[in-house]
Parts: C-alpha cells; sequence; structure tokens
C-alpha cells in the first residue's frame, strides 16, 4: 500500500441521525488508520427569491433576513462541528477533517456535485434519508439528482445501517465494470474488506420466450457455457487489477451465477449471501442503454438495496 495516497470523501450533513450512519459507516469500512480525508459539507437553505425582492425594498425585510441567515449559519456549524466531534470520537485525527458551509448556487445536489469536482474528491457519500424536503438528502431527490450530475465523481449511497466490511464488486464486460473495478482496488487497499467479484450470466430468456427455446435440448446449456467463457478472462484481468492495487489475492472472491431474468436480484442475492455490506457498480452496464443517466441493473439495485451502501462509479 502507499502511505502517501491520501483520499478525500465528501460528506454531506443536515443533523439527522441519518447523516450520522454516513459517519458510522466511513468509520466502519476505513477507521481512522486509513489515509482518509473526510470533508463534511453543509449547503445552507436558500431563502424564497420573492422575500429577498422584498428585502431589497424595505429596510425592516431586510434586517430579519439578515437575521435568518446568522441564524442559519449557526445552525450549520452546530451541525459540522457535532459531526467533526463523532468522528474524532472514532479517533479520526482533527487537523484531518475538513468542515465546508456553502451558500447555495444552483441547487444542494450540483452545488455539492461542483464543490467535489474542483477538489477533486474521490467519492460523495450520501445518506437517503434526510431530517425535511429543505435539508435531507433523500432517495428521489438530492441523491438521484446527484447521480445524474455526478459525472466521473462517484457517488455512494447509503440505504439504512450498514454492518459488513465485505464488497461485492458488479462486473461484466462494460468499460464502466472496469472503472468500478480499478476504483475499488484504489478505495479499498489497506482495508480489511474483502472483495467479491461477481458476475451474474445473462440468461437466455432475457433474448427470447421460454416456450421459444425450452423443447430444443441442450440450447440453454450452450448458452450458458458460451457466457462463462465471455466473461472468464474479464473476470481474471478484474482479480489482476485489484492484486496490482494492492489487494492480497486471499481477500478476493469470483463468483459466477447463472443469472436470471433479473440482473439486479441475482447482485443483491448475492451480496446478501456473501455478508456484504457494500455493492460497487458501474455507472452503466455492457448493455450500452443510454436512455437512462444509469444503467437499468444500476438503477434497481439502489432502489432495492436495505442495510447496504451503493457505490456507483
Amino acid at each position: 500500500m502507499n502511505e502517501e495516497v491520501s483520499k478525500m470523501i465528501v460528506l454531506p450533513q443536515d443533523g439527522s441521525a441519518f447523516a450520522q450512519k454516513s459517519l458510522d459507516y466511513l468509520n466502519l469500512m476505513f477507521g481512522p488508520q486509513h489515509n482518509l480525508n473526510p470533508v463534511l459539507m453543509y449547503v445552507l437553505p436558500s431563502l424564497p427569491l420573492a422575500l429577498i425582492e422584498e428585502g431589497r425594498k424595505k429596510r425592516e425585510i431586510a434586517s430579519s433576513l439578515k437575521k435568518i441567515n446568522q441564524r442559519n449559519e449557526a445552525f450549520a456549524e452546530n451541525i459540522l462541528g457535532s459531526a467533526k466531534e463523532t468522528l474524532v470520537g472514532y479517533n479520526f485525527s482533527p487537523d484531518r477533517i475538513k468542515k465546508v458551509c456553502q451558500s447555495p448556487k444552483l441547487d444542494i445536489a450540483r452545488d455539492i456535485v461542483n464543490w467535489a469536482h474542483d477538489k477533486m474528491a474521490d467519492g460523495v457519500l450520501l445518506n437517503c434519508h434526510g431530517r425535511s424536503r429543505v435539508e435531507a438528502f433523500f432517495m428521489g431527490e438530492v441523491s438521484l439528482k446527484l447521480l445524474e450530475y455526478s459525472g466521473n465523481c462517484p457517488v455512494w449511497l447509503l440505504r439504512g445501517t450498514v454492518k459488513d466490511r465485505n464488497v461485492l464488486v458488479a462486473v461484466d464486460n462494460s468499460e464502466s465494470a472496469l472503472k468500478a473495478i480499478d476504483y475499488a482496488g484504489f478505495m479499498l487497499n489497506g482495508t480489511e474488506s474483502r472483495i467479491i467479484l461477481f458476475h451474474t450470466k445473462r440468461s437466455l430468456r432475457r433474448f427470447l420466450p421460454k416456450a421459444i427455446f425450452e423443447d430444443i435440448p441442450g440450447i440453454a446449456e450452450l448458452w450458458s457455457e458460451k457466457a462463462a467463457e465471455e466473461i472468464a478472462p474479464v473476470m481474471e484481468k478484474a482479480k489482476q487489477m485489484l492484486t496490482s492495487a494492492g489487494i492480497e489475492e486471499n481477500r478476493i472472491q469470483v463468483e459466477i451465477a447463472e443469472g436470471s431474468r433479473n440482473p439486479a436480484k441475482d447482485v443483491l442475492a448475492a451480496a446478501g449471501k456473501n455478508e456484504c455490506g457494500t455493492i460497487i457498480l458501474g455507472r452503466q452496464g455492457d448493455s450500452n442503454n443510454k436512455e437512462f443517466t444509469m444503467g437499468s441493473t444500476a438503477r434497481k439495485v439502489i432502489e432495492a438495496a436495505s442495510g447496504m451502501a451503493i457505490w456507483v462509479v
């Protein structure tokens, strides 16, 4: 492991118990001994434009808005200070923890992403639930927008409380999957996580109705054999990428499943079987479907996951 390489993770905060879980997860996966720079971030809620316009016209309104902004900043400082205390309580070095309170510029999601891009952060860890519709970071709004805007910045979505350090990396023939493997090697080097390289072979039923081929002897078995041959060199390359990144070979496991018509379900089942608290997915799968920002498998895994963190790369 290269001890000189530090990793920056942005953790948006809103003061809720859900946001606290992101701090717990960081400690579980990395702990204070890892070369990590946590960034605790709070984007101030924006005042309605109508009130701002009134404040420009009337001095008393302007004075009231100024008081609101001051309270807003004090509230943010309290949230960030409490989050820092939690990490320090986990023995993270205070000098490595950065607090960022930012006034709104575009919207919460884009403000977080733009900051992360500008500072070349290695990831954004976001809980999918928060305290309120104004302040919260939850599935369906800020988290999905952040995924949409994040571009090359990996996003970690936390769904509930994570208890296991094991990590499942979903592997297919796509360039996006190779990026996810490379990222896993970089981020997990130096941790205690066991890594499962998982591939679910595409079922023939994803191409044809079962009634079309079920009475033709051997065709399903032939397809399964060919699918295994096709993915074998990819899995070998994935394993080599991890070992080259410094991951010990005894921490890597390769698993190829027969696959069903629902690859997201296959991924979640494999994660559960292997006691994985984290799933790493490429943003776009080998279907190369550009209709959505993310591939359908990634979206379905995120929607159905519970008690897991999903890293989208």
